[in-house]
């Protein structure tokens, strides 16, 4: 007898340790406020409680016990385990249904009648000392079962049996780790409490419940993985897995994105710092509106808040008063160290699968950038019509690629005097047989986002080179074509290396290339751009500033960086049409540029007064539709050849 004992105490011991472990490293997380959190602890809890009376009760086991008070408190811990040990069996049920998803909005009345088993067991044991339904005593105080324990057994296999069925409905929609953990969680509970139904000797229930605890704790709540560290959100990668569980069960849900639009312009002024004390601010404030397992840090910008039908029953109407709470506090300033500042938003708001239809479509919409021009800044219904056009563009590019349908395009410059042609600017057109004809500032945009933009770049390079190779342009007299450069090329490490490569294969001269580099680039690396631009020159290639003037002004960076030419946007010429202080800034850029000894090319020259006034300023090339638009290389042969 004492040796049964010692070994059910051996068992109790065990299951209170692993579940004070369990209880201890989840509260250490701070991760208890959603319900599958707290109904996991809840397990726990019940554990510890059942393991703990266990184990008193083999202090106070009647089989040893000299005083009556000991057997009225052996009785006592034996009817408080048999009340709260079935309710193990439904609180797993529902921690199920909560993991997997299977719960929702639509179970209100089964979620009831999941209940009445529970209740009946709980009728039973409460009447247990009157009537003896569950268990009773006989001689010496031995413990003996009676007809009702079979039915609380019974009842627990028909919860865990239930639960099993939730987990196989949903087990293409979960997440491998999370299906396996619970797979394992019935095995080792179901073979714990059927080793004790029918070895009553051997207290296996409680540890093997306790140990399969610990699988869901490292497989389920540990959400190490899953957090954004800035904001105590989920980050990224949560939200592609919880959308794309929720999109394989079939669950309609809505999306209310945060994008904020002039975090970069605080960057530049103040520092990465400031930004995430920002978003810091923002996100303490959007935990007002809801709770913060419902919200992603999916980049530096973007918030995404995801209600789900059974958390937000409403659904468009709780996703439609959220986001317009929203976009309200956008309307005022914030305050960041005590410095009111007013920060630019826009929050969209779109259903699934109404809206949005998959995964891709939902981070579609996340990474699109918002147009410049929208009207609005709460975007609803057909307010989110741009994303179906950037689909289109994306769509048009991908093909584009692969059918040939982009071109190069040239659109001439000329000397001082109007007549001597210099050379050429190429410009990439993009023909959709569906959109019609695209122009780049629609579609760079997209392509710098999705990737494309190096094959672009590339395919520029390739027609420029080879039209230098034919000869045409030396004997058109023109000195040199000017290509653009993106961002994203002049920052790979082996840019310099591969455009050598291309040009080398053509067996060209490189001076016949003259590279362009917006203002606004300059301004973003000038150490990076330097070394770009040094290693180019000493290859032999040429270089311009382009859209000088266009609101990124790096002085420092004009007269810095070697270039060889500055290119002044239309933009200055014609305010200078229009205004004395727009005359002004054009005669001072002007004279500025050429003390620095740099050649001047002034774009959007349009009418024969432009070309009156930029030859008494001493411009040195013109270019603009009052000579040619960019046409295609035959076009352009044809008209330079008639000149």
């Amino acid at each position: 007898m004492i040796y049964n004992s010692l070994f059910y105490i051996a068992f109790y011991c065990a299951t209170v340790l692993v579940t004070l472990t369990t209880i201890v490293f989840t509260k250490l997380q701070k991760r208890t406020d959603r319900r599958q959190n707290r109904l996991f602890l809840l397990m726990n809890y019940i554990l510890l409680f059942n393991a703990a009376t266990c184990f008193l009760s083999e202090f106070v086991n009647p089989r040893f016990a000299l005083l009556d008070g000991e057997i009225a408190i052996y009785k006592f811990l034996q009817f408080v385990y048999f009340i709260s040990h079935p309710l193990l069996a439904p609180i797993l049920l529902n921690y199920v249904l909560n993991v997997t998803g299977f719960l929702n909005e639509r179970l209100n009345l089964l979620k009831i009648l999941f209940l009445i088993p529970t209740a009946v067991v709980e009728i039973l044991v409460l009447l247990n000392p009157f009537f003896h339904f569950v268990y009773s005593y006989g001689p010496g105080m031995m413990f003996q079962r009676e007809w009702a324990e079979v039915i609380v057994y019974v009842v627990a296999l028909v919860y865990f049996i239930a639960a099993f069925v939730c987990l196989m409905f949903s087990w293409n929609t979960m997440l491998r780790r999370r299906r396996w953990s619970l797979a394992y969680f019935f095995v080792v509970s179901l073979t714990g409490l059927l080793l004790q139904l029918f070895v009553i000797n051997i207290k296996s229930e409680l540890f093997a419940e306790s140990i399969a605890l610990v699988g869901l704790m490292m497989a389920i709540e540990n959400e190490e993985g899953r957090l954004d560290s800035e904001t105590g959100f989920y980050n990224r990668n949560a939200l592609k897995m919880d959308v794309n569980h929720l999109i394989s069960g079939n669950r309609i849900f809505q999306i209310v994105c945060l994008k904020l639009t002039n975090l970069d312009s605080f960057t530049r002024m103040t520092g990465l710092s400031n930004t995430d004390e920002i978003i810091q601010e923002v996100a303490a404030f959007l935990k007002t509106l809801m709770p913060r397992y419902f919200m992603y840090h999916t980049d530096q910008s973007t918030i995404v808040m995801m209600l789900d039908g059974y958390n937000f029953p409403k659904g468009e109407d709780d996703a439609l008063r959220i986001a317009e709470a929203v976009d309200h506090r956008f309307e005022s300033e914030w305050t960041i160290h005590g410095v009111p500042m007013k920060i630019s938003a826009v929050v969209m708001v779109a259903g699934v699968p109404k809206k949005i239809s998959s995964l891709a479509d939902l981070f579609y919409m996340i990474d699109s950038p918002v147009p410049k021009d929208i009207e609005h800044t709460l975007l609803i219904n057909d307010d989110l019509k741009f994303l179906i056009r950037r689909a289109e563009v994306e769509a048009a590019i991908t093909s584009g690629l692969a059918q040939g349908n982009f071109e190069v395009y040239y659109q001439p410059t000329y000397c001082t005097d109007g007549v001597t042609i210099h050379g050429a600017e190429a410009l990439i057109r993009l023909h959709d047989p569906k959109l019609g004809d695209l122009f780049p500032d629609e579609f760079i945009p997209v392509a710098e986002q999705t990737g494309y933009i190096d094959d672009i770049d590339d395919f520029v390079l390739n027609e420029v080179c080879a039209f230098l190779k034919s000869g045409v342009p030396t004997r058109l007299g023109m000195e040199c074509i000017n290509v653009n450069l993106s961002v994203l090329q002049c920052m790979q490490d082996n840019f310099v290396r591969k455009i050598r490569e291309i040009v080398d294969s053509y067996g060209i001269s490189k001076s016949l290339i003259n590279f362009e580099i917006t203002e606004s680039v300059s301004a973003t690396d000038e150490k990076l751009l330097s070394d770009v631009i040094t290693s180019l020159k000493e290859n032999g290639f040429q270089f311009s500033m382009d859209d000088y003037g266009t609101g990124y002004s790096n002085i420092h960076s004009l007269f810095s960086l070697d270039f060889d030419i500055v290119k002044i946007d239309k933009s200055i010429l014609w305010d200078a049409d229009s205004s004395e202080f727009g005359q002004i800034i054009l005669e001072n850029s002007v004279r500025m540029i050429k003390q620095m000894k740099m050649k001047i090319l002034v774009e959007g020259v349009e009418k024969m007064q432009h070309v009156e006034k930029l030859k008494k300023l001493g411009v040195d090339y013109y270019q603009g539709y009052f000579f040619s638009k960019p046409v295609p290389q035959k076009e352009l042969v044809k008209y330079c050849s008639s000149k």
